[in-house]
């Protein structure tokens, strides 16, 4: 029975198809190519505009807590840099108006807290004494 089958595989047509495949490999190869060079000539239609995947706005950052919660788009090899570059150059500004700002509230603090000057108290012979230029007041008894 063995010996049966084994003859009649061998007289099937589908044996020696080793000598096409490389005929078939080049038809396909001829294909590919004839498709890449119709669809360069501009003949395949037009190729569809993807939006890149960075905020529709741009995001701004007020508080630590914005910055917390900043999750930035992520490219192919890493971030994307417009959307990084856009961020950090918030943070740089958010930072700036935040030490503007202590700056600015520390020298009033300082200048607030400077003693408050008693106006200078001078005596001359044969009078009595003057406070910044207020005439001669007799002292309360």
């Amino acid at each position: 029975m063995w010996g049966f089958c084994r003859t009649v595989w061998q007289q099937l047509p589908g044996r020696g198809t080793m000598r096409v495949v490389p005929f078939v490999l080049l038809v396909v190869a001829a294909a590919i190519l004839g498709g890449v060079v119709v669809v360069a000539m501009g003949h395949g239609g037009e190729m569809t505009l993807f939006h890149r995947d960075v905020p529709k706005e741009r995001l701004r950052m007020r508080t630590a807590a914005d910055v917390a919660r900043l999750r930035l788009p992520t490219g192919l090899f890493g971030y994307q840099e417009q959307a990084t570059d856009d961020v950090l150059r918030d943070i740089a500004d958010l930072l700036a108006s935040q030490e503007a700002e202590i700056a600015t509230l520390r020298d009033e603090v300082w200048r607030l807290s400077e003693p408050v000057s008693t106006g200078s108290v001078s005596v001359e012979p044969g009078g009595a004494a003057e406070r910044d230029g207020a005439p001669d007041q007799q002292p309360p008894r």
